[in-house]
């Protein structure tokens, strides 16, 4: 019986996306390894480069951890990125402009992401509108506030506000042993965490339930409402963080930050098996689908491919995603009607 367990075990775990995920990051790493010295002799497999891509994992991460705890139970935020560069050109406008302290930009930064949140959890719950429809719209919302924030005393919008906080960029470029970013172990608690609330806790279990089958979930007493308020405002500041740790590096608070990441996080969720229709996925998988990506985008920076081309190719990647969840969930469908 246990030869038996270990075996179903195994096999669970090599059909796993996590596992398929892991052999495609081994591919891309052996793939980038092979091809970066045709490009003026550049090199791939350096301690270097991980660290590098352990450092750009830190933005997209909190992007993917509060998108996929929203889409676990089921819904979607599709401001949340705009709602992050919101936050870091609060904190930029703050300091350079209004003279605040760091500590009291940063919390009005992330307190204009709750509130965000606390709005797009309004629309849906209480005025029965589409998760997507609603933060569709609260992303344009945030971009015009932006632009708002940006106007100066001249009247002219500027495009990026640049601002000087030494606590704040050294913070986030600050290095273990010279070499461990301190966002990525940042990163790695956090993953860590948000993994084992889903995974291992009561809350956790009402979530999967609660995106499973949502009417199953009401009639068995859970609060589906207060649940929603929590994980939209959860990924609303989340996203703040990330618009946060952006500003920082820079020193510049703009409305292009997180442009690029709009939709990684939403790709590494559904890519690291959390089903676009809720119930299902881990934030293990999330975390390594994300790194896969980075590998990925690194390694075509390193080999001197197009921008152009890696953004065609990471949007096949989403386009994929979405596609093979498809799939999934139509296979699960014909089984429980079987």
């Amino acid at each position: 019986m246990d030869n038996y367990t270990k075996v179903s075990g195994f096999k669970k775990a090599i059909r796993s996306k996590a596992f398929t995920l892991i052999i495609l990051s081994i591919g891309l790493i052996v793939l980038f390894t092979l091809l970066a010295p045709l490009n003026n002799g550049a090199n791939f497999f350096t301690l270097r480069t991980f660290m590098s891509i352990m450092q750009d994992l830190a933005i997209p991460a909190f992007l993917a951890i509060g998108a996929g705890c929203l889409m676990v139970s089921g819904a979607i935020d599709l401001a949340q990125a705009r709602i992050g560069a919101l936050t870091g050109v609060i904190v930029a406008v703050g300091i350079s402009w209004w003279g605040i302290s760091w500590p009291v930009a940063v919390i009005l930064g992330l307190a204009a992401a709750a509130v965000f949140g606390l709005i797009n959890a309004i629309l849906v719950n209480e005025l029965n509108f589409q998760p997507f429809i609603a933060t569709m719209a609260m992303s344009s919302v945030a971009y015009a506030i932006i632009m708002l924030v940006e106007t100066d005393k001249n009247g002219q919008i500027s495009g990026a506000v640049n601002f000087s906080s030494p606590t704040l960029t050294n913070f986030v470029n600050m290095k273990i042993g010279n070499n461990i970013p301190i966002t990525a172990i940042i990163l790695v608690i956090a993953f860590l965490i948000y993994g084992l609330v889903l995974s291992k806790t009561k809350f956790g279990r009402t979530l999967y339930l609660l995106g499973g089958n949502a009417t199953a979930a009401r009639l068995s007493g859970i609060n589906s409402k207060r649940l929603s308020y929590f994980l939209f405002i959860n990924c609303s500041v989340l996203g703040g963080i990330s618009g946060l740790i952006y500003a920082c590096r820079g020193g510049q608070g703009s409305y292009m930050a997180l442009s690029t990441d709009q939709f990684t996080g939403l790709t590494a969720a559904i890519l690291g098996g959390i089903s676009f229709g809720g119930g299902s996925g881990g934030m293990g998988g999330v975390f390594i689908a994300l790194l896969a990506i980075k590998i990925f985008n690194k390694g075509m920076t390193i080999i001197g491919a197009s921008s152009y081309l890696t953004s065609v190719l990471s949007g096949a990647l989403l386009l994929a995603a979405l596609s093979l969840d498809y799939v999934s969930q139509r296979r699960q469908q014909k089984r429980i009607g079987a």
